[in-house]
């Protein structure tokens, strides 16, 4: 799952929203430890039931958590010689911990799988059109079923699954509308589920596509909610059902749905919070970046709040760029860098059983994209970071999300 990205048009270091590319986490109830031994776990609600086609209200309150990203101690890490990949921008993990990763420089269409420790262990894929060969034209994207078969969705249209021993299994038929990064997840069997683009002419929320790359179904009716239409944001843990985040267009409330893969809406959870408003552009308008759903049945969103001074540089900026042939371009870039420093990103935690907001912590983007992970993997609440070190190296650090009682 990718932490995604902010608003069109700013040219900004993404937060780490595969595309969330997720592990296959097995854990019943994530922990909810403090920072040190005098630190009280975080409190929960119980559990409580719902009906089909509930909505549960979420007052605006003040939440009882604040949220730690922590290293776990893990790296995968480059070589100074070059001889073997670098851990790349792209990283998941399979059922056995193993992680993979893609997207190093200088190492297009490459995979590569480190030990559970982060030892590097060997790397497949490589430049071609044969089978288990792989398409250099733009990053690739990972997923992982329940079967631990490897999605890999390359090229324009490209989609290549690999077993779990990493051999080629098949070529998918070319897909338009799916594979995009935190817009669509592969279920247990190997179905894939995809949020649509705006554009496309569907009808449809979401586009149910079997193991074999042909359309199974649509559903989701565009247009009749006030959770906006276009990309949403999306989810999955395991299990036949996702969570689903407002649409990148026209969305006026903060609305988080949980869908069952048969297309019947399960629930709604509705964030009873005045920012998130719909401003008639989706660039200055908030925007869920990032939507991740633990197995414990915690739901982790990252949005991109614009600040008010963020609309000001952001006009000023677009009527640079309606003169551009005119503008400095150091004069662009240092607009650009203006409205970095004036967005807002909130983190937020919810319970989704006991529709309780746990956490809901504010950053300036300039911090954010230093602190919080570049995504989570499936199902758990353990993510990835990457850096580089004071030499240029670059490393990917494995860390956690904690919630510490306030």
């Amino acid at each position: 799952m990718d932490l995604g990205r902010p608003p069109h048009r700013v040219s900004l270091v993404r937060l780490p929203v595969a595309g969330l590319v997720f592990c296959w986490g097995l854990a019943i109830v994530e922990p909810c430890y403090g920072s040190s031994a005098q630190a009280l776990p975080c409190p929960r609600n119980p559990a409580r039931g719902y009906t089909v086609g509930s909505v549960t209200e979420i007052k605006d309150s003040k939440p009882p958590c604040r949220i730690e990203f922590r290293e776990t101690g893990i790296r995968l890490e480059a070589v100074a010689d070059g001889s073997r990949p670098d851990p790349g921008r792209t990283v998941l993990v399979d059922s056995n911990g193993r992680f993979i990763s893609a997207n190093a420089r200088g190492w297009n269409a490459v995979i590569s799988v480190w030990d559970a420790r982060g030892r590097y262990l060997s790397s497949f894929g490589g430049e071609g059109e044969g089978p288990g060969e792989l398409s250099a034209r733009g990053m690739l994207r990972l997923f992982i079923d329940g079967r631990d078969n490897l999605h890999v969705v390359h090229g324009f249209g490209g989609w290549s699954v690999f077993s779990p021993r990493l051999e080629f299994i098949r070529q998918l038929p070319p897909q338009n509308v799916v594979g995009g990064t935190g817009t669509t997840v592969v279920l247990d069997d190997g179905w894939v589920l995809g949020s649509p683009r705006q554009g496309t002419g569907s009808e449809h929320l979401f586009r149910m596509l079997d193991s074999s790359g042909s359309l199974a179904r649509t559903f989701g009716t565009v247009g009749d909610r006030p959770s906006g239409d276009g990309l949403r944001r999306i989810s999955h843990a395991g299990g036949n059902t996702f969570w689903a985040g407002p649409g990148e267009e026209g969305a006026d409330a903060y609305v988080l749905e949980e869908w069952d893969s048969d297309g019947t809406l399960l629930r709604t959870l509705h964030r009873d919070v005045s920012w998130y408003r719909w401003r008639g552009q989706s660039e200055i308008s908030p925007q869920v970046g990032m939507l991740h759903v633990a197995r414990s049945g915690l739901l982790y969103v990252v949005v991109f709040r614009p600040t008010e001074q963020y609309v000001k540089e952001y006009e000023r900026a677009q009527r640079g760029w309606e003169r551009v042939a005119e503008v400095d371009p150091r004069e662009l870039q240092e607009q650009e860098e203006r409205m970095e420093a004036a967005m807002e990103v909130v983190v937020e935690v919810i319970d989704t059983r006991s529709g309780e907001l746990l956490a809901s912590d504010p950053y300036m983007w300039p911090e954010a994209r230093d602190i919080i992970p570049q995504g989570l993997f499936r199902g758990s609440l353990r993510g990835y970071r990457y850096r580089e070190s004071e030499g240029g190296l670059p490393f990917v650090e494995i860390v956690s999300v904690e919630l510490v009682a306030r």
